[in-house]
């Protein structure tokens, strides 16, 4: 039986059904689901919970054995199998699994997104016809905001329009990310509270990570001077400089990805590939006319040093690291860096 994940919740009040198989690439989602079936299973008195991570190497006969075997602890218990990459191994053990479910067992599979061609085969189909299969979909960019004022009204939080636009731009689609905003927003206002586009703007400027999506702005559109003074005041409010250097990693990654992708399309076709808000994309195009196939490996090889820095290594100084980057990424060369001086 297939339902959806707002239909999950229902599906477990009427009864625990003895497999569950969720499959699906938002991670949040497909998490909370795994956790509501845990909970059920603890309700309906399964205290006994095995967990197994079905990786290449991973012996299914265990699994095969245990569930065929009685528990010395527990009348029932709760299978909790993880599959991160689909494989024939996989298959052929979850086709062998199909055929020997028991009622003293609960299985819950979490498996990665599971196309409408797989959902046809023998092995998941045999699954399927003896279970609940709860298939998560991404949520559009479209319904975004509402997803979060929904999110907001279930803490108790009262959130406009404007101010779950502006959240939803600042997490870039991250579901993951945009109910820890929601999280902070009640710690910072409490229960209860209406939440407009201005209270949003000022936990964004009392947020460091808000700060460092800020000096991401200001690097893609090239302004240098606004990024040194944002770059400063990470450094004096003590942000790690993993952290500061995550954030020019993730954008090179990104700015070589369209880079790439621009072989064969337009930039605004490469950024929609990339899934980059519409928002956003003017951000990129700003980049994009700074950066070539020559300055982008020059740029991510003096990022390969830093990390070495950071991690203990030898590299330049950091804070004269970061602002060489800042310089390169807003389309200035530096003089000279470490990567021009001669090998020794």
């Amino acid at each position: 039986m297939k339902v959806r994940a707002d239909q999950l919740p229902q599906q477990l009040n009427k009864n625990l059904a003895p497999l569950y198989i969720i499959s699906g690439d938002e991670v949040l989602l497909v998490q909370e689901a795994a956790d509501s079936i845990r909970r059920a299973a603890q309700q309906a008195g399964i205290s006994e919970r095995l967990r197994f991570v079905a990786d290449a190497q991973f012996d299914w006969q265990d699994v095969i054995n245990e569930n065929q075997s009685l528990s010395l602890f527990s009348n029932q218990r709760l299978f909790d199998i993880h599959i991160d990459k689909m494989g024939e191994k996989h298959t052929k053990a979850l086709a062998q699994l199909a055929q020997s479910l028991t009622p003293d067992n609960t299985i819950l599979l979490t498996l990665p997104k599971i196309d409408a061609r797989t959902q046809k085969a023998k092995w998941f189909t045999q699954l399927e016809s003896q279970g609940v299969f709860v298939q998560i979909w991404p949520v559009d960019a479209s319904r975004l905001p509402a997803w979060v004022q929904q999110r907001a009204q279930a803490l108790d939080l009262s959130l406009s329009r404007d101010a779950a636009s502006i959240i939803c731009e600042r997490g870039e689609g991250n579901l993951l990310a945009l109910s820890q905003e929601l999280e902070k927003l009640v710690l910072l206002h409490g229960v209860g509270t209406k939440i407009d586009a201005e209270k949003v703007a000022e936990s964004v400027a009392d947020s460091s990570r808000y700060s460092i999506y800020d000096l991401s702005d200001r690097l893609l559109m090239g302004k240098t001077k606004d990024a040194m003074h944002c770059l400063s005041q990470l450094i004096g409010e003590g942000v790690e400089p993993n952290i500061i250097l995550w954030l020019f990693n993730r954008e090179a990654q990104t700015l070589v990805g369209l880079l790439h992708a621009m072989k064969s399309s337009s930039l605004r076709q490469a950024c929609q590939a990339q899934r980059i808000w519409d928002k956003r994309i003017p951000f990129y195009e700003s980049a994009m006319s700074r950066h070539n196939q020559g300055t982008l490996p020059y740029l991510q090889n003096y990022l390969a040093l830093m990390d070495q820095r950071i991690k203990g290594l030898d590299g330049p100084d950091l804070e004269v690291g970061f602002r060489n980057l800042v310089m390169m990424f807003c389309g200035f060369k530096p003089v000279m860096t470490e990567l021009d001086l001669p090998a020794c």
